[in-house]
């Protein structure tokens, strides 16, 4: 295999597995304007989420994460929500989260709480069993390898 395909796919590798980080919340239209890295409007009430920017690279730029539905956990509360923004500010594998989608996890007076996380396909419900992943990137779908 040439050595950029393979550098292609080794990067868009699809993940197997969960991220564990932490997750804080943010208000779009007070903290970054109400404009994600991804592109769309953001409201407080919008289920989306900042992914750091370790993982999500360049915030200038649309990332190969940006639109890619996310399954966070913490505890015994699940909820889904989209990528649209990227957070400078986030440890390694972690997420910022609208008020939103934090409240439906936890009290806002936490803070920061740990979490689980996957990249979800449409119609999945829960996160591939197995080590926590450790590729920086999610496929594309339709990409060869």
């Amino acid at each position: 295999m040439p050595f950029e395909r393979r550098a292609v796919k080794d990067t868009l590798q699809r993940v197997a597995g969960k991220y564990a980080g932490k997750a804080t919340f943010f208000r779009p239209a007070d903290e970054g304007g109400p404009t994600g890295s991804c592109g769309p409007h953001e409201t407080d009430d919008d289920m989306i989420v900042a992914l750091n920017l370790h993982q999500y690279g360049n915030e200038n730029k649309v990332s190969d994460w940006c639109f890619k539905k996310v399954l966070i956990t913490h505890n015994d509360k699940s909820v889904t929500a989209t990528i649209t923004d990227a957070c400078p500010g986030c440890q390694d594998k972690s997420l910022d989260l609208t008020p939103g989608v934090f409240n439906k996890l936890a009290n806002p007076d936490e803070g920061v709480i740990d979490i689980h996380w996957c990249v979800i396909e449409e119609g999945q419900d829960t996160c591939t069993e197995g080590e926590d992943a450790q590729v920086s990137a999610p496929s594309k779908k339709g990409k060869k390898d």
